[in-house]
């Protein structure tokens, strides 16, 4: 089925913003190298720009935007940026390329279905876990919050902090000081649950003493339950109440490569952890991305 182009591309033409009655001209076509299929072009009358149909969509320019998909769904599923170049048989620049497009439309469906209100929710579970950029010197933490009655993922904030226990002397030696983003990432994990919040919430953590002031600041009328954090006997009757937070936990250290423990994969700066998550948090909460 014929569709006409909704304006012309060039910002700077007069039908950009409202196109008249026959302001193109249909000419000819196209072959897109990737799969060979004809595209319709135009000609704008008022400009004279010519352009393809593709003009308009997201993947405009990209070479290869059929393994658009592939990709993502192999960097979701535990498969390293390198091995999932050699398995789509492309360059791992272009993997690269592809988890940044990806991660910038997951974060904008993320988005639109808070304030759609898609993932409105009562109840929510929030806590903090641990990895690592480069070097377990270089710590990282991740300030994450998901629905505590099916396990969506509401937010997910990387956040840079110091290193503690017994490399910490090491890790100051080394690197210096580093900056401590643990506070304004939860703020803003916590300004994502605020929209999708009740009147009446209920924020649920684990007993760490910096939680009670930092609901209060972001959730004031949110009520804040705090359990204490130890793991259940595998034949305990007794109920998680961070159950869905685990399984998440979980899931994220089983289905991202730069997650898992003992692994030799490793994010080489927290930007690309924090667009591996956005992209997975809109994976696993079944946003149409691709």
């Amino acid at each position: 089925m014929f569709t006409a182009p909704p304006h012309c591309p060039n910002p700077a033409c007069a039908c950009h913003p409202t196109p008249g009655p026959g302001w193109y001209a249909k000419k000819g076509y196209y072959r897109t190298q990737y799969n060979r299929q004809p595209v319709p072009r135009y000609r704008c009358k008022t400009c004279g720009k010519w352009f393809g149909s593709h003009a308009f969509l997201p993947t405009y320019r990209q070479h290869r935007p059929d393994a658009n998909r592939l990709i993502g769904e192999l960097l979701c599923s535990g498969v390293t940026m390198r091995r999932t170049a050699k398995v789509v048989r492309v360059h791992r620049r272009t993997v690269v390329r592809k988890l940044k497009f990806l991660a910038d439309r997951a974060r904008l469906a993320h988005q639109e279905a808070l304030r759609a209100g898609n993932l409105h929710t009562s109840y929510v579970q929030f806590d903090e876990m641990e990895t690592y950029e480069e070097s377990k010197l270089k710590p990282l933490s991740i300030a994450l919050a998901v629905r505590g009655k099916n396990g969506q993922v509401l937010s997910a904030k990387v956040a840079t902090m110091n290193c503690h226990g017994r490399m910490a002397v090491a890790s100051v030696h080394k690197y210096k000081l580093r900056r401590d983003t643990r506070k304004q990432a939860a703020l803003a994990a916590m300004a994502d649950v605020a929209t999708a919040s009740k009147p009446a919430m209920t924020v649920v953590t684990d007993q760490k003493k910096a939680y009670p002031n930092l609901i209060k600041t972001a959730l004031p009328h949110a009520a804040h339950v705090a359990h204490p954090s130890r793991r259940l006997p595998a034949n305990s009757k007794q109920k998680d109440p961070l159950f869905w937070l685990n399984v998440t936990c979980a899931r994220l250290r089983a289905d991202l490569s730069r997650l898992s423990r003992r692994t030799w994969s490793a994010s080489k700066k927290p930007e690309c952890l924090q667009d591996a998550l956005d992209l997975y948090l809109a994976y696993s909460n079944g946003y149409p991305i691709w």
